[in-house]
């Protein structure tokens, strides 16, 4: 992210943004890092960009935002949780049939979108506003699939400390579905 900083944002005709806009979207950066921990630098530099020609266009249309900090975080945001969802959504816009036929398809048993998996995602999204920042890390990582090595080494942390936060993380999660130990 650090090369984002030297870059200069630019506006749908090429010319760069302004100073407000630059600034907010730099403000935004770390929060942006913390939300989606799992962005890779370029693909987040490419995303503030986008934001950036998002918000431009949107002040030369409408005028000066009234919250331009609520709004850039929104279209970054937004565009972090389309760059995340990137192919898998492709498969959800084209119609799935069956050699067999349509019948067959609509018998199959939905996974995504499910009502059991968005409660399961409701509840964790929950569990989220009961994790301290550190835990936050941690579960994110845990759930992308970093192992508890790796972790230590982003946070720059011990393996055990990494076990421990974790186990917390369970325990809160345990607590709050109710679930004795």
């Amino acid at each position: 992210m650090e090369q984002l900083r030297r870059l200069a944002l630019l506006d749908a005709n090429g010319k760069p943004v302004d100073d407000h806009i630059e600034a907010t979207l730099y403000r935004l950066v770390p929060k942006f890092r913390h939300q989606f921990p799992t962005i890779q630098d370029d693909v987040a530099d490419e995303l503030v960009g986008e934001a950036a020609r998002k918000m431009a266009m949107r002040e030369r249309e409408c005028g000066p935002l009234e919250k331009p900090y609520g709004f850039a975080w929104k279209v970054l945001k937004n565009l972090g949780i389309s760059r995340l969802r990137g192919p898998s959504i492709e498969l959800h816009r084209t119609r799935a049939e069956s050699r067999e036929g349509p019948d067959l398809v609509s018998r199959l048993r939905a996974l995504d979108h499910s009502a059991d998996q968005i409660e399961v995602d409701i509840f964790l999204d929950q569990v989220m506003k009961h994790l301290t920042v550190a835990e936050r890390l941690v579960y994110m990582l845990k759930r992308a699939g970093y192992t508890s090595e790796e972790i230590a080494k982003e946070r720059g942390s011990s393996v055990g400390s990494v076990d421990v936060v974790f186990t917390r993380i369970k325990q809160k999660i345990r607590r709050l579905a109710g679930v004795s130990e």
